[in-house]
């Protein structure tokens, strides 16, 4: 029997009464004041990993006391989660992380984005777990949003400082940061998202990883007792690269996740069916691999609403260089 008050709800929705949304809720109150946290996950509905840790959670928090409020949301569509989807929204193929509220009535994404802020508007604290999708080799990694005053901006770095992962990543630039982000920001609510996992594979050690973050991040915040753990970190600041394919054909990445490349390095070539080389790319500057795509199948002309994911190829961080690169260090 849980500790805690607790309300399971479906958040239903309909976009000009033809398209449905549903968004599973669970709510749980405890007898203390504290804050209110919100996690969620299947923002890209085939990243596993994340989904399966918030589960996890939610069966702690039934047998675990609280204060405060926390709301678990473990997938944002149960449509895009059936249909076995990537990335992509499975009514009008956008890009749901890149959207954010205030116009629900100008596609069925943003409605979708716009009803999920209304969830997310009155929380103090928000982690959004994402994991690699089937196509997407990862390396774990946290990106933390610098914005705000000094204070929220230590509130929103405490939230990272429990996982288990080698590189929390400082972004300071607000283009480089989704739009929900910047949103939750603004209206004061600190939020991280966290990167762990690959291939949208269920593998217990990334599921683990994501769940002993969570648990740091609410005992910080005071929503669970007990001191929260805090492993050492490597923290980065770099601009970021997307190799993106220029012609279509079989890829064959030559760099795996979390490798350092160096300029000039071979990061991978397209060939045609028969195995000729249509094109080769090279690292232009040092920089780590967040990850790179493993499907072979590249159709560089695959730009829905012009997403460039699906014609991606690598994605680097640079680490050393010009001046907006990274530095490297131990904070």
């Amino acid at each position: 029997m849980s500790m805690n008050r607790s309300e399971e709800e479906i958040v239903r929705g309909s976009f000009r009464g033809e398209e449905s949304l549903e968004i599973p809720v669970i709510t749980f109150r405890g007898e203390k004041d504290g804050p209110e946290f919100t996690v969620m996950s299947g923002m890209h509905a085939g990243e596993y990993s994340g989904i399966l840790a918030a589960q996890r959670l939610i069966d702690y928090l039934r047998i675990t006391r609280i204060s405060g409020t926390v709301r678990v949301i473990p997938v944002i569509s149960t449509r895009a989660f059936m249909a076995r989807n990537m990335q992509l929204s499975p009514v009008d193929q956008r890009e749901v992380h890149f959207y954010g509220p205030g116009n629900p009535d100008n596609s069925y994404t943003e409605f979708q984005i716009d009803t999920l802020y209304k969830l997310l508007a009155n929380s103090d604290y928000v982690i959004d777990m994402h994991s690699g999708e089937f196509a997407q080799a990862l390396h774990a990694w946290i990106p933390v949003p610098i914005q705000g005053s000094a204070e929220f901006q230590r509130r929103t770095l405490s939230l990272a400082l429990g996982y288990p992962v080698e590189h929390i990543e400082l972004r300071r630039d607000r283009d480089s940061v989704p739009l929900l982000v910047n949103h939750l920001a603004d209206d004061g609510v600190a939020n991280i998202w966290a990167e762990i996992g690959k291939n949208g594979l269920p593998d217990k050690s990334h599921i683990d990883a994501h769940y002993q973050g969570l648990i740091a991040a609410l005992q910080t915040v005071g929503n669970l007792a007990g001191e929260p753990k805090r492993p050492s970190h490597t923290f980065i600041e770099g601009s970021r690269r997307q190799v993106n394919a220029d012609v279509s054909g079989v890829w064959h990445s030559a760099v795996k996740e979390g490798d350092i490349v160096e300029p000039g390095q071979l990061l991978g070539k397209i060939t045609d069916y028969f195995g000729t080389v249509l094109k080769e790319y090279f690292a232009e500057e040092r920089a780590l691999v967040l990850y790179y795509w493993t499907s072979p199948a590249i159709d560089h002309t695959r730009r829905p609403h012009g997403y460039d994911w699906h014609s991606g190829l690598v994605s680097l961080l640079t680490i050393d260089g010009a001046s907006d690169s990274a530095r490297l260090g131990t904070v």
